[in-house]
């Protein structure tokens, strides 16, 4: 065996990793815990590494994880980058607010400034329009609809119109 050795990992054989490796969490929590399906099988750490295909560093950083946090520490951490501006606890009342703002229109649909100006007066918050829409997507309201029917449409009235409308000869 090349390389130093590294103290056993208390607590190893607590969890069903195996199991764990094809029902739970992401993709990249899998494969931590396939990594320790290997370990627990008695393979090497850098055995294990080769055989997940990633580098032995990246499986150390997983064992030391592990070793401080246990089962909670091989799971995703919080990733980079903003935190969204209106928080998820606030996804409930903000899908209740747009959803009453379409019921109260006579016709059509809301638009993205429609929203736009409910998250200033309700939430008191200032997204830009993309912000928006992808604060919309969070909230399951994405919808994609035909063209929308006027409010004074009357549909018999086109029903009549389309069986009387002349046909087109084709030449």
């Amino acid at each position: 065996m090349q390389g130093r050795t590294y103290k056993p990992l208390e607590g190893l054989h607590q969890h069903n990793f195996n199991h764990l490796s094809r029902t739970q969490g992401t993709s990249r929590e899998r494969r931590r815990y396939l990594a320790f399906a290997h370990i627990q099988d008695g393979k090497s750490f850098t055995e294990a590494a080769s055989m997940i295909k990633v580098t032995l560093k990246a499986l150390m950083n997983w064992v030391d994880r592990y070793r401080k946090n246990g089962i909670e520490g091989l799971k995703d951490q919080p990733r980079r980058g903003p935190e969204p501006l209106l928080p998820d606890m606030e996804l409930d009342a903000f899908r209740e607010a747009v959803l009453e703002l379409q019921a109260g229109r006579s016709g059509g649909r809301i638009k993205g400034r429609d929203v736009l100006k409910l998250m200033e007066d309700k939430f008191g918050i200032y997204p830009s329009r993309s912000t928006v829409y992808d604060t919309l997507k969070r909230a399951d309201l994405v919808w994609i609809t035909g063209r929308s029917q006027h409010p004074k449409t009357n549909v018999a009235d086109q029903d009549a119109f389309k069986k009387t409308f002349p046909k087109k000869s084709v030449k």
